[in-house]
């Protein structure tokens, strides 16, 4: 690093010592040990599945059992369609051999985390696939 280089930071650092009180850099110090301690407890509200999601619109008006749902703006063929003109060109030759090499490695997962007895067992889980599933593939990415 140049002598120049370090002029220039020492300038700066004098510079923001008269505009940045120790008071503010305490206060910015204490906001985010705050922010922290509170994301250790949505951490443990989530692991513990205590943890409530709050929506932008839920503030304004509560839960309705008869509330009308949403009209769908597309039909499921033209949702199709939609999908299939968006993945053109995606799969190529080895997609779909690098499809059953993750899944075969997730099946071997299952088995590992004693999900399943063995590793087969897994294709015959479908169609009553068992509730926290989802949580079977997160596990398997974070341990990846």
């Amino acid at each position: 690093m140049s002598l120049a280089r370090l002029k220039g930071a020492a300038a700066y650092l004098d510079e923001s010592q008269g505009t940045v009180s120790i008071e503010a850099a305490v206060e910015d110090q204490d906001e985010e040990v705050e922010s922290l301690l509170n994301s250790f407890d949505v951490d443990k509200q989530a692991a513990c599945g205590t943890l409530r999601p709050v929506g932008a619109d839920e503030a304004t008006a509560p839960p309705s059992k008869h509330r009308k749902v949403a009209a769908r703006l597309m039909d499921h063929v033209q949702l199709s369609s939609s999908l299939e003109t968006a993945s053109a060109g995606v799969v190529v030759d080895t997609t779909l051999s690098d499809y059953q090499r993750y899944w075969n490695q997730f099946k071997d997962f299952c088995a590992a985390i004693e999900k399943v007895k063995s590793a087969q067992d897994v294709d015959g889980l479908w169609p009553d696939l068992p509730a926290d599933f989802p949580t079977w593939i997160a596990l398997w990415i974070m341990d990846k």
